[in-house]
């Protein structure tokens, strides 16, 4: 059974800086469960602290990209036993706040990894799986893919926080219609909407996002993860106070062996050999 092994871990490129992960519930449209979280939050903590990881893949497998959380009681048991004093019938909002954060502490893991984040939407993305490909810092997607803020059809909000990174990936008025009508979006409008980077066949799929992971492998890894720290933390900052963060950060930069090889190689015309030291 794929629940077995919820996601498969591969190395891949030219130097194997390519962690490429795949959602492994097929038969569920790759849906999230708390095991799969938990597994994917133990791998984003880990990626931290490699450094031969220079870029992040995430895809489905078989015809989805997810499908949200699986909702379905043996997917996601409730982890706590009820507590003493609680009367039956009654709501236990602590426990339900509690047993989300095997959700939320995932989300906010996978915030944290420094090396650029793809994700592959092969399919469907829906719920918590929209969420998630919008959390990425790129998307390669198919045209065979679709994607809906499915929660409020349920009632909720899109609490794995879509609420933050849908309006600043596809701006605001789309994302408002998307989160206040639930309705299906085709891979064309989330490309025109600025969703994804590349839009493409399902036949190109891979080889597309491949070639994307391929160059930013080659990249220099200190000044790629230096930029996309400042592109998050200063989003909302001034500029001069922007400019500080700056100038805190560029002598990790620009004292690097990579910056001296970048620049030894624009001077001898050739293509950079960045080492990430």
């Amino acid at each position: 059974m794929s629940d077995e092994n919820p996601i498969l871990t591969e190395r891949r490129g030219q130097q194997e800086g390519i962690l490429w992960l795949t959602l492994n519930r097929p038969e569920k449209l790759n849906a999230l469960t708390f095991p799969l979280l938990r597994e994917l939050r133990e791998i984003a903590f880990e990626a931290r602290f490699d450094r031969t990881i220079r870029c992040m893949v995430i895809t489905g497998a078989g015809r989805g990209f997810c499908a949200g959380m699986d909702f379905s009681g043996a997917a996601n048991p409730n982890p706590d036993p009820v507590p003493e004093g609680l009367e039956a019938g009654q709501v236990d909002a602590e426990g339900y706040r509690l047993n989300f954060r095997h959700e939320t502490e995932t989300f906010i893991a996978l915030r944290r990894i420094e090396v650029p984040m793809i994700a592959m939407v092969n399919g469907p993305c829906v719920g918590g799986g929209f969420d998630l490909a919008s959390h990425c810092d790129m998307a390669v997607v198919s045209t065979a893919a679709r994607f809906q803020v499915a929660y409020v059809k349920r009632g909720v909000f899109a609490d794995l926080g879509g609420f933050w990174s849908l309006p600043r990936v596809i701006g605001w008025r789309k994302a408002m219609e998307m989160m206040m009508t639930g309705r299906f979006m085709s891979a064309e409008e989330a490309h025109a909407a600025g969703f994804s980077n590349y839009l493409v066949g399902p036949d190109e799929l891979e080889e597309k996002t491949m070639e994307l992971a391929l160059e930013i492998e080659a990249g220099p890894p200190i000044a790629q993860k230096v930029g996309k720290l400042l592109a998050m933390r200063t989003a909302h900052m001034d500029f001069d106070s922007a400019m500080q963060w700056s100038e805190t950060a560029i002598p990790l930069v620009g004292l690097s062996a990579d910056a001296r090889e970048g620049a030894a190689a624009f001077r001898e015309k050739r293509e950079s050999d960045f080492k990430g030291v």
